[in-house]
This record gives C-alpha cells, sequence and structure tokens, in this order.
C-alpha cells in the first residue's frame, strides 16, 4: 500500500504537498484513516528533495491542527447540547459520562493534548474531549501545535534515517504502529484492572 500510495503522490507533483496536510488533517476526523502512513512518506520526500523540509513541516502540522480544531468545535457543540437538554443522549453518550469525561480533562487534559499526535486512533477524541470540557482554545490549539511539530519532526528523522527507501519505511511503520497498540492495550488493561479493585474493595463501615 505504501508503494501505490507513493506514486500517487508523486503524480501529482506539487499538489502532492495538499495530500500531506489532508492526510494529517484527516487522521483526527476518521481515526481508520491511514494518516501515519501518508504522513511518514513526507520525509522520504524530504529525503529525495521532492519536496522542501520547511515546507513539509509547516504543511503536515498545520494539516494536524486544523483536524484538532474540528474535533474540538465538535466537542465544544456536544458540551452545547447536553447543556441545553440534559435528558438526551448524542451518539450514544450520556450527560453522565460526558461529566466523567470533562472531569477527567480537567485532571489530565494538557498531558493529554500534548502527546496526542503519537497516539494513533484515540488523538481525535482527545480533542473532543477538550472541546467537551471548555478547555481554553487557544491552550488546547498551542498544545496540538506543539505535539504536531514534535511528531512532524520525528516523521522527518525516520525518512533521513531510511534515506528514502520504502521498504525500509514500511517495517518502521509496522513496528509503530504495533508498539503503540501494545501501549494502548496495556493502559486500558491496567484502567480496568483498576476499576475491577475499586468495586471489589468493601465501602468502610460508618
Amino acid at each position: 500500500m505504501v508503494e501505490y500510495i507513493d506514486q500517487l503522490i508523486s503524480s501529482l507533483g506539487p499538489l502532492g504537498l495538499l495530500v500531506l496536510g489532508v492526510a494529517a488533517m484527516l487522521e483526527y476526523i476518521v481515526p481508520p484513516f491511514p494518516g501515519d502512513t501518508v504522513t511518514l512518506l513526507g520525509g522520504v520526500y524530504a529525503v529525495r528533495g521532492t519536496q522542501p523540509w520547511p515546507l513539509v513541516f509547516l504543511v503536515v502540522t498545520l494539516g494536524s491542527v486544523l483536524g484538532a480544531a474540528i474535533n474540538y468545535w465538535v466537542g465544544h457543540w456536544l458540551a452545547r447540547r447536553f447543556a441545553a437538554h440534559p435528558e438526551r443522549s448524542y451518539f450514544g453518550i450520556t450527560h453522565a459520562r460526558l461529566e466523567e469525561v470533562q472531569a477527567r480533562m480537567r485532571r489530565n487534559g494538557p498531558w493529554l493534548l500534548l502527546a496526542n499526535r503519537f497516539i494513533p486512533g484515540i488523538r481525535g477524541l482527545i480533542f473532543v474531549a477538550a472541546g467537551a470540557a471548555n478547555m481554553p482554545r487557544f491552550n488546547a490549539m498551542v498544545l496540538g501545535a506543539l505535539s504536531a511539530m514534535a511528531h512532524t519532526g520525528l516523521v522527518l528523522g525516520l525518512g533521513a534515517a531510511v534515506g528514502g527507501n520504502l521498504e525500509r519505511l514500511s517495517a518502521l511503520i509496522s513496528r509503530y504502529q504495533y508498539a503503540v497498540v501494545g501501549l494502548v492495550l496495556v493502559g486500558v488493561i491496567a484502567v480496568l484492572v483498576r476499576v475491577l479493585a475499586r468495586r471489589r474493595t468493601p465501602a468502610p463501615e460508618p
């Protein structure tokens, strides 16, 4: 698949940069979209000299921030809907569940926003939660931009490491995705164990 995407973007010439930016945006809005794969190709193009490094860095970062901003707006809209109609549920989310998310984001939100770009699959939901928790928009976007800049810098570094070799890039993509999925699963299991332990702990007698 990487070779096909490479040929498609290369055939577009200068418009290939637009594809990189749109891909970075879509992976926030449509989590199954393989944005990481397309973004990593940007590092290869920079090494090949097909596209200038600063421009690749800027376009991918801006695409990520735009996708994050859209998700933040969705979360903010969701919070306003619940404020007007707390008895309803939206997208399967109840008002009680929203309040839990809001409380967690107020505790851990800044760290999650700062790390979001390195967490495939749920990075977009982090900004939806930030918007729903009414976190300051400017702060959320700044943290999102810092995360996007760090991730894009890593992408360009990986592109340099493989020297434009697509086979090595494919191997790096697979290892990265497996590692992140593994870490997410460990985190989910840890949370489930903690919840179960709390439920089994008897309440103190009055």
